[in-house]
């Protein structure tokens, strides 16, 4: 039978067939071999097991940042346990950390978490409420800092954390979160409000950074220790109404923390030296706890539990707005009645009040550098 008459038979191209007919053995399909996902890994966790033989799968996928599944990574571990010489193995007593994760966590690192006074606080108009603190202690030295939060709302545990960041000069490589007593809202409240800050978005951006942020795991002793030496303070001392006087008497405490705390074996300045440099992280630290707001019938804006007054320029627009530790800013997202406005409010840590006298409201003209001064929001 002739090559071409095969080839319309069976639907060919007569290439093919002439193919076909100089092969040696039938056609059969053979997949082309692949390198194994875990072929670069296997060096690091043959020397993860030769240091410490009776670790687990899930502590070396943390260890090698492995990128595929856990189901995967546990059938070469087994593997390779069974290939490797088998050492004598005898799991340690734990105090606090144990040796491996020791080993793992060089200095540079940091515990975080809140630590909730006893006593209530005046915060203004008649109001009084139980305010966090925001505690950060540096892993290795034990050096503590911390910060006074109007609330455990995530966006104040962020501002906090970035206040505490530039008091430090340094940023820790490996960011430990004890996240209970924080207050992380649904997803819906951001679609809503249009806010940018979440933990999903502090997550992400410390990621684009080369950082590790880690939520759950091992214990933080470090933050428990710090926990209980304020816990002593406060208590020996009389607790302030007023959050600016308690604020000084935390940094007070906090000093006498970090000069009652034993010698470490890495000092804080050893360990901010080993610390990542704030311009080496643009992606976090450039991150603002903003949003965007249209003002309602009456023109406020609402902020945090709070309103604020927007003047006629802001009315049925939606505006900018972005919080920090003592103001509220509201800025007008284009060209709006004269000029580019941006009004300032003193931030106020008690709810449900309405604010009309702003701390400043400038309006630059368009193509202008220069601002004036309106009286008013």
């Amino acid at each position: 039978m002739p090559i071409k008459q095969i080839a319309r038979h069976k639907q060919m191209a007569p290439n093919t067939v002439r193919r076909f007919l100089r092969c040696e053995q039938p056609p059969r399909y053979q997949r082309p071999e692949r390198p194994s996902v875990a072929a670069p890994f296997e060096p690091l966790i043959l020397q993860l097991l030769g240091d410490e033989p009776g670790m687990s799968a899930a502590e070396i996928a943390r260890r090698i940042n492995w990128p595929a599944s856990a189901s995967l990574l546990r059938f070469h571990v087994a593997r390779l346990r069974s290939a490797s010489p088998q050492a004598e193995y005898q799991p340690e007593q734990k105090q606090g950390f144990g040796s491996a994760v020791l080993r793992d966590f060089l200095p540079g690192w940091a515990e975080c978490g809140l630590w909730w006074p006893p006593a209530e606080l005046d915060v203004g108009h008649g109001q009084t409420r139980q305010c966090p603190v925001l505690l950060m202690v540096a892993g290795a030295s034990q050096y503590l800092g911390a910060c006074l939060l109007p609330s455990a709302r995530f966006r104040n545990v962020w501002i906090g954390q970035r206040h505490l960041l530039q008091e430090w000069g340094a940023v820790p490589h490996t960011l430990r979160w004890d996240t209970s007593g924080i207050d992380f809202p649904w997803a819906w409240h951001f679609e809503t409000e249009g806010w940018d800050i979440s933990w999903n978005t502090y997550v992400a951006r410390a990621e684009l950074d080369d950082l590790a942020v880690q939520d759950r795991g091992l214990p933080l002793t470090g933050l428990a220790a710090a926990r209980r030496r304020l816990r002593q303070s406060s208590s020996a001392s009389p607790v302030p109404a007023a959050p600016l006087t308690f604020a000084a008497g935390l940094a007070s405490w906090v000093q006498e923390t970090n000069a009652a705390t034993r010698p470490a074996p890495t000092r804080w300045t050893e360990e901010r030296a080993a610390m990542r440099a704030p311009a080496t992280v643009p992606q976090l630290l450039a991150t603002r706890c903003q949003g965007r707001a249209v003002p309602d019938t009456d023109g406020y804006i609402a902020v945090a539990g709070n309103h604020y007054l927007v003047g006629p320029w802001g009315a049925r627009r939606s505006l900018t707005v972005e919080l920090s530790e003592t103001e509220v800013t509201i800025r007008s997202s284009g060209y709006h009645t004269g000029g580019f406005h941006v009004v300032i409010y003193a931030r106020s840590w008690a709810t449900g009040i309405h604010h009309t006298l702003p701390q400043s409201h400038t309006v630059t003209g368009l193509g202008s550098s220069r601002s004036r001064e309106e009286a008013g929001p």
